[in-house]
């Protein structure tokens, strides 16, 4: 018996299970292709049952839906547990499909097959699509009596999602918890409302008082001093939108040429960045881009392409790098992809002598140079230009504000392309507000796998172990320590440890001639393990480099310990990090965090995470300075990046700050109809939470269907409830534009109300009014009345959408 159609197996009639639990499940379920293909083969099967699972993240969520079909598995490590006189289990275990093992008549069914989409990670899915994610990955995160901010409500503590039920109509909502016990139920249609509260320590988050004054004087007084911060950052954006930039010319056929050069084919992101990179460097206004993309994920490709237009154009380009390393780095791969074209690039930085410093100087004023890479030097008062066109600043959370400082005043007047794997939150504040312009690549290569991570208390054993593996398969081993007064001692222990392993010593006080020829040896590999201090932390590429140690790993930073990370895993091989602990229990609570984060974090395009989760442990005071962040405790990052960009806008506008003019104006909907995410079509309440903060969150209604899209493509077709919610979300949207205060309606009769500043066509309106008298009805200024019949509720909704789009088609100027 063939089936092919989801809906033919579904039908009792064609199966055969004997297991009617399993029938009923498959019953009431969107289950994926591969599994129907699987169980219309096998459909009289009737052995043992065991439930895969990749990770236990989801374990509690899963045994729950699975009780709610009488199904209770039983734990086994493996097949060899089995026990005979029960019919259910589940294993942990890296199965990617389902299958039946015909021999022992054991169907395993893979829960990624069962429930489409319950392991995709949706930290940092579509990071590029919308900066409000910065805000939604963090709501995706929360933890039941974390700290949660409501824009009208103030902050309370997050208490789950929950479903209601009134007069047949599902709803689910979000509960927060405030002062004195009282609770608020907010619609799911309403999370755009709602905002993670980061500030650490969070145990000392404020709780308000549901209904009270204090968080509405709090907010307004912070928000008129942040409507100055807004205008002094206006003042910088203002002084370089009137500088005189050089609008760059882009000859067709020989950028292709240099594109088909490339080795490898760039992602989609990357093709998307580039496009932005062109568009910026063909206006007459200097870029100043920022690209946040993980380590290994194609930046330096986009700063390739950017230097070769700008060289084209007889105009110079910098390449600034934190470090010396980086710099040799990068020399030796732009020489290598410039090596098809007659361009000059040089590097200066200390591994060259004051003679050679000296020559370098005079070449850049007289032109000779066509790209230059250095370090700091390259902020040297000496050095000028003969035509400067583009500068390009990498990993540039590693430079001070002393740096920052020159670099504006020497480079205000050319076009800056930023990089950056995890941007300082100041940098990120700024490309938030449209300050700076930002593009993020968040798609790895196709080749790329994920690095492994492990944190591990000291074990001597356990380094000779993971020495020996990466050297039996052709790799090379970074161990890091970085404390340069011990660290022979520590390469004398590993040879004493691991004898096999050819072992050398690199670390920045090193003369620059030993630096220099032992990074050259390591990366021709002619030794397995370099034992260094950070000195590797930045751009240093290596792809035979696949496993990292890293000592006392408690002792660095969040973003230190994810660019060292980053060292390895440059290839397409499988990449290790080991981080060691001396004592699990004697490391700070700070030290725990940032471990948990990294650990955490050990998918792609993890940088742009960190960065913000390198902001709570570490406290926006460090960062921003102790005034602002004064104000940011008292009502929450993401609330004080919301009020920045709005005040931001404001004054882009022309406008002045008021009141009522902070944030959005809250909208009401009562449509009568159950509109959410079932849990049985989505198990895991934070990634249902992650979506209904994507539909709040969305300002276009294409962003609206890509959501529905991803539902579709992840879980399986939209269950009836599902499909209202997105309507109900695009019925919001055009609400919103065109003022709507609540819109309310049932099956027969329906109110419009709109807010006294609408964007209503008055004319427009009287012409529907006219046409359609039976219909519409003028309650007052402001409030309309419709009345009709509907036979069901999608009828409805999407006539509602309908009209209020043609409103908005006809919207008052």
């Amino acid at each position: 018996m063939k089936m092919t159609e989801k809906k033919e197996l579904k039908n009792k009639n064609n199966i055969n299970f004997k297991d009617k639990k399993i029938l009923n499940l498959l019953n009431n379920i969107n289950y994926s292709n591969n599994l129907n293909k699987l169980l219309s083969h096998h459909s009289s099967f009737s052995g043992k049952i065991i439930f895969s699972l990749i990770e236990n993240e989801h374990l509690n969520n899963i045994l729950k839906f699975l009780k709610k079909y009488n199904i209770h598995p039983k734990y086994i490590k493996n097949i060899l547990n089995i026990n005979k006189n029960i019919n259910y289990f589940y294993m942990i275990d890296n199965i990617q499909k389902s299958f039946l093992d015909k021999k022992n008549n054991i169907l395993f069914i893979c829960m990624q097959d069962l429930l489409p989409g319950l392991i995709y990670n949706y930290k940092y899915a579509d990071i590029k699509k919308n900066i409000n994610l910065f805000q939604t990955v963090n709501l995706s995160q929360l933890i039941l009596n974390h700290p949660i901010i409501h824009i009208e409500h103030g902050i309370g503590r997050y208490q789950g999602l929950t479903t209601i039920t009134t007069a047949n109509i599902k709803s689910e909502y979000l509960i927060i918890s405030y002062a004195e016990g009282d609770k608020l139920y907010v619609p799911v249609s309403s999370l755009h409302l709602v905002l993670p509260y980061n500030e650490s320590p969070i145990e000392h988050a404020p709780l308000h008082k549901l209904g009270g004054e204090e968080w509405y004087k709090e907010k307004n007084k912070i928000n008129n001093i942040i409507y100055d911060h807004a205008a002094y950052l206006l003042k910088i954006y203002a002084k370089r939108i009137v500088e005189k930039g050089y609008p760059f010319r882009i000859d067709v056929k020989l950028y292709q040429d240099f594109c088909n050069d490339c080795l490898f084919k760039i992602t989609k992101d990357q093709y998307e960045v580039m496009q932005s990179v062109i568009q910026d460097m063909s206006k007459s206004i200097p870029m100043d881009r920022l690209i946040c993309g993980d380590v290994g994920f194609g930046k330096t490709e986009i700063a390739m392409r950017a230097s070769f237009i700008s060289v084209l154009n007889h105009k110079q380009v910098v390449v600034l790098v934190p470090t010396t390393l980086l710099a040799q780095q990068h020399y030796r791969n732009f020489k290598n992809r410039f090596r098809n074209y007659s361009f000059i690039i040089n590097i200066l930085s200390r591994f060259q002598t004051l003679q050679e410093q000296n020559i370098i100087f005079k070449e850049s004023q007289n032109g000779k140079i066509n790209i230059l890479i250095g370090t700091h030097k390259l902020l040297f008062k000496q050095i000028q230009w003969f035509n400067l066109g583009l500068l390009i600043i990498d990993e540039e959370h590693r430079f001070g504000v002393n740096h920052k400082e020159i670099i504006k005043k020497m480079y205000s007047h050319v076009d800056i392309l930023t990089l950056t794997a995890t941007p300082i939150p100041r940098t990120l504040n700024m490309a938030i507000t449209g300050i700076k312009d930002l593009s993020i690549i968040s798609s790895p290569p196709s080749t790329r796998l994920a690095i492994k991570t492990f944190i591990q208390e000291y074990n001597p054993l356990l380094i000779r172990k993971t020495i020996l593996r990466e050297i039996a398969r052709g790799g090379q081993i970074y161990y890091i320590y970085n404390k340069v007064q011990n660290i022979i001692n520590i390469a004398k222990k590993l040879s004493i440890l691991i004898p096999e392993a050819s072992i050398k010593i690199g670390h920045g006080q090193m003369n620059n001639i030993e630096l220099k020829k032992v990074m050259n040896e390591f990366y021709n590999n002619k030794f397995h393990v370099l034992v260094c201090t950070t000195i590797i932390e930045s751009g240093v590429d290596i792809p035979q480099a696949n496993t990292i140690i890293i000592e006392n790993s408690d002792h660095f930073g969040l973003s230190q310990l994810h660019q060292l990370r980053g060292r390895v895993g440059r290839s397409s091989h499988q990449a290790y990090a080991l981080f060691l602990v001396n004592n699990f229990k004697t490391i700070t609570s700070d030290a725990k965090k940032r471990l948990d984060a990294i650990s955490s974090v050990d998918n792609f395009g993890g940088g742009f995470s960190l960065s913000n989760q390198d902001l709570e442990i570490r406290g926006v005071g460090e960062i921003l300075g102790q005034e602002q962040s004064g104000h940011i405790k008292k009502i929450g990052f993401s609330l004080y990046i919301e009020l920045l960009n709005n005040a931001v806008n404001l004054l882009k506008q022309g406008k002045i700050l008021s009141s009522n003019q902070t944030l959005e104006k809250s909208l009401e909907t009562q449509l009568c109809v159950s509109s959410l995410l079932p849990d049985d079509y989505i198990v895991d309440v934070n990634t249902r939470l992650y979506f209904y903060k994507k539909l709040a969150n969305a300002k276009k209604e294409i962003q609206i269907e890509e959501i529905q899209a991803d539902l579709i493509k992840q879980f399986g077709q939209l269950p009836n409830f599902s499909k209202n919610l997105i309507l109900i979300a695009k019925i919001r949207l055009i609400s919103n534009q065109i003022g709507v205060k609540y819109i309310k309606s049932n099956n027969k009769i329906g109110l419009i109300k709109f807010h006294n500043d609408n964007s209503l066509n008055i004319k427009y309106l009287l012409k529907i009014f006219q046409k359609e008298p039976r219909i519409w009805k003028m309650i007052n200024e402001t409030k309309i009345q419709f009345v009709i019949n509907f036979d069901n509720d999608d009828l409805r909704l999407n006539w509602i959408l309908n009209t209020l789009k043609n409103l908005c088609n006809n919207m008052s100027t």
